[in-house]
């Protein structure tokens, strides 16, 4: 299975950028997809909610694996025959922060359509990644 991503680096501190991207009430500011995050429970594994998108799309979402200050995924199934995992992480690499967001596509059809869909979905990862670098330096 292949993930499809990029990342970035910022001079914000990785507590910053975490309490930021910890905070879905702000994702609609920064990420270029995110119109609201309708979400329960806050922000730890097992909680669920929905993504509403720019284009008017709403997406079923369920936060997993959630290492604070570190790292989290988001699941949802779009595509029938297929599920969606973001990888999203913050890592120190030579006194900067370096942020990340892959997307792997599963389910049984994930990888047939996986090689189209996975570099369709990540394309704008970079812009949402250096959005979220920008206000975390802000903050």
């Amino acid at each position: 299975m292949s993930e499809y991503g990029t990342s970035v680096e910022t001079t914000a501190p990785p507590d910053r950028v975490w309490k930021i991207w910890s905070d879905m009430s702000t994702w609609g500011d920064w990420n270029p997809n995110v119109a609201t995050m309708e979400w329960e429970g806050g922000f730890a594994s097992g909680t669920t909610g929905i993504m509403n998108t720019r284009s008017g799309q709403h997406h079923k979402m369920k936060l997993v694996d959630v290492v604070p200050g570190r790292s989290f995924a988001l699941e949802t199934k779009v595509v029938p025959g297929t599920a969606f995992r973001f990888n999203c992480r913050i890592e120190l690499v030579a006194g900067k922060a370096r942020l990340s967001q892959t997307v792997e596509v599963k389910g049984p059809l994930g990888p047939v359509l996986g090689g189209v869909l996975g570099p369709q979905v990540s394309k704008e990862f970079g812009t949402l990644l250096s959005n979220l670098a920008r206000r975390a330096e802000g903050a």
